[in-house]
């Protein structure tokens, strides 16, 4: 059984934001889309659409989120510094202050429910090691993005075991379609500089999430009523390997496929050398390799999506499905 009402998307104009709004509008909802002041928004269609309103507005900003917020139902928290590399503060200030100032707007507005998106990045060493089920304990973060998403998952779930706002959580793996600036364009180019490369052969699982089965358990699981408290995974069925998909968009991409590996010991122990080396010498950008990256890469067994296929009905599209779309988009890119 399941309710439908008006929703709030936080981080509406992104990759996954937008295309959330635009599948809520379809169904009939009326959606509120809040961006930024001042952010262009005439150039994504998807927020063009019938039944979005756009708002205007700064996840750090409590007093903005309490007007976003208002007369709506349901809140859907995607805003978010996105990243393996960047200012501490950054992180801080946007993934953590921001939740909390969305939930304590939604709580002060009586909300029914917020589902706030978090990343597999919480499960940390496990997701080479495997048992990464939903009540796997969240690790320490060796960055700022998995730092700050294990406290805004802490403060949203915090809220909600005080009574103060239904909370539900979903977890995504590494999100890619069309439009995918990092599990996509970024592979794209390095394919074609022939720069790609794996960990421990790439062998482990990629833990893929194609975005249009991330946006599927994000609505199922924000009218699912006993969807109240729980913590879903969000990835395909699994089964690809990162050999298998980076071959694949490197094919796509016209470029070569990865004929090099580091062990994740070495790629590590790299990793954490060029991060002082860029923290001390304050250089722009972000480093070649970061310890953050190398765990996604280093992955082992699949990322179970038993619960979001028990309790939400969730059954993720074939990777095949997605790979034509990425197909599609490629061709008509540079």
């Amino acid at each position: 059984m399941s309710t439908k009402g008006s929703v709030l998307v936080t981080g509406a104009s992104g990759f996954i934001g937008r295309r959330v709004a635009a599948r809520l509008a379809k169904e009939g909802r009326a959606v509120r889309a809040l961006v930024m002041p001042g952010e262009d928004v005439t150039a994504i269609p998807e927020l063009a659409g019938a039944g979005i309103a756009i708002a205007r507005g700064d996840i750090t900003d409590p007093r903005a989120m309490q007007d976003a917020v208002r007369g709506l139902e349901r809140v859907v928290h995607l805003a978010a510094v996105v990243g393996d590399w960047g200012p501490d503060e950054l992180f801080d200030r946007v993934n953590v202050g921001g939740t909390r100032n969305i939930v304590d707007a939604a709580a002060l507005e009586g909300c029914r429910r917020l589902v706030m998106v978090s990343s597999i990045v919480v499960y940390g060493e496990r997701l080479a090691a495997g048992g990464c089920d939903e009540d796997a304990p969240r690790a320490a973060g060796v960055g700022p993005y998995s730092r700050t998403k294990r406290e805004s998952e802490e403060l949203a779930l915090d809220a909600h075991r005080r009574g103060r706002l239904p909370v539900t959580v979903v977890r995504p793996g590494n999100v890619w379609g069309p439009g995918s600036q990092l599990w996509v364009d970024e592979i794209a180019r390095l394919a074609r500089k022939g720069m790609l490369m794996t960990i421990d052969g790439g062998r482990g699982d990629a833990t893929l999430a194609y975005v249009d089965n991330v946006v599927d358990v994000i609505v199922r699981a924000l009218d699912a009523l006993d969807a109240a408290g729980r913590v879903y995974n969000a990835i395909d069925a699994g089964g690809i390997t990162w050999k298998d998909y980076l071959g694949d968009i490197a094919r796509l991409a016209g470029g070569k496929p990865p004929r090099r590996s580091l062990s994740p010991r070495v790629a590590a122990f790299l990793a954490g050398g060029m991060e002082r080396v860029w923290r001390l010498a304050r250089r722009p950008g972000r480093p070649l390799m970061t310890r953050e990256a190398v765990r996604l890469l280093a992955s082992g067994p699949p990322v179970p999506i038993a619960r979001a296929r028990a309790e939400l009905g969730y059954d993720p599209a074939p990777y095949d499905r997605g790979l034509a779309a990425v197909a599609r988009y490629l061709e008509g890119r540079p």
